[in-house]
């Protein structure tokens, strides 16, 4: 069913909830017509470009009784879960430090959207998010008194890399990579006191994770001699057979997202426990640090929404 405007879709009465995949610069203002006619609403990563944006729409969302959530896939992985359950476990000991990278070339021509301000272009905002959900899953969103950040900036103003570091109470760390100038480790290694929890490539999809712990009882700091233990859990379901051509990486794992939305609505829930907007608001703020830090600028920064 094709429609002439976003605002034929939002009046359609059959449609219960919309999934908004715009250029992330319109995010905001696609979201509140949505939830004006009373649609649920799962938005792609990043649901907003600010903080200002998160509080407007979750507002809304609270105001008409709908289920809002933004859609960080990744954490309704199982391997997001398995590894949340072994930290929790106790399997590597006390966290203390964490680092998490998400990176690629890329190129004005292939994909110029990664490179215009005025479509909230940059690296942070389109693979940062990933590191980002990693850190805020594992150890909570970071006070922004406690961020820094650099980046090497385009010609065309947006960041082309970003590294940042959040610290957390106890001297715990946590290291944010992100880049479009080259491909990354693109992975989490998570650091515990007595061994370490290393996902598969890339982050934003995992399909397994690596435990490393000492061997037996004899101390080994170092972990010169550390028992490693590799977990797999493929995708279920498994890839679909397509014609030749593009697929993105991983995309069958939507379907746990897709399904953990579902049963929320069905529920009667208007936000996710795994996915609240108290988070999502935290994070923004957070980003907004990083930004007045790295420099980054969009035009619509002192508007009400994202094209006011």
């Amino acid at each position: 069913k094709a429609y002439a405007s976003y605002e034929a879709l939002a009046a359609d009465p059959e449609v219960e909830i919309v999934y908004i995949a715009t250029p992330h610069a319109f995010h905001c203002d696609n979201i509140l017509l949505c939830l004006e006619a009373g649609k649920h609403v799962l938005s792609e990563k990043p649901m907003v470009v600010n903080a200002r944006q998160a509080e407007l729409c979750m507002a809304k969302a609270k105001e008409k009784k709908l289920f809002l959530m933004e859609g960080m896939w990744t954490r309704f992985f199982p391997v997001a879960r398995a590894i949340k359950q072994a930290i929790a476990s106790g399997a590597i000991g006390k966290v203390v430090s964490m680092t998490a990278s998400l990176g690629f070339k890329s190129e004005p021509h292939f994909n110029p959207r990664l490179f215009r301000p005025e479509l909230a272009g940059g690296a942070l905002f389109d693979v940062g998010i990933y590191p980002a959900l990693w850190i805020s899953m594992i150890l909570g969103p970071p006070d922004i008194a406690r961020v820094t950040a650099r980046a090497k900036m385009t010609e065309s103003g947006v960041d082309a890399q970003t590294f940042a570091t959040f610290e957390y109470p106890g001297g715990v760390h946590a290291h944010l990579e992100c880049s479009f100038e080259g491909a990354m480790l693109n992975d989490v290694t998570i650091v515990g006191e007595t061994g370490y929890i290393r996902t598969s490539r890339p982050c934003q999809c995992p399909e397994g994770f690596t435990i490393v712990t000492r061997q037996g009882d004899e101390p080994d700091p170092m972990l010169l001699r550390g028992k490693a233990v590799t977990t797999h859990q493929p995708l279920d379901p498994p890839l679909p057979g397509l014609a030749p051509g593009f697929n993105y990486v991983g995309s069958q794992g939507f379907v746990y997202e897709a399904t953990a939305v579902q049963e929320a609505i069905g529920q009667g829930l208007t936000e996710h426990p795994e996915m609240p907007m108290s988070e999502t608001l935290a994070m923004a703020r957070v980003f907004d640090e990083i930004r007045a830090q790295i420099g980054l600028k969009y035009p619509w920064d002192e508007a009400a929404t994202a094209v006011a």
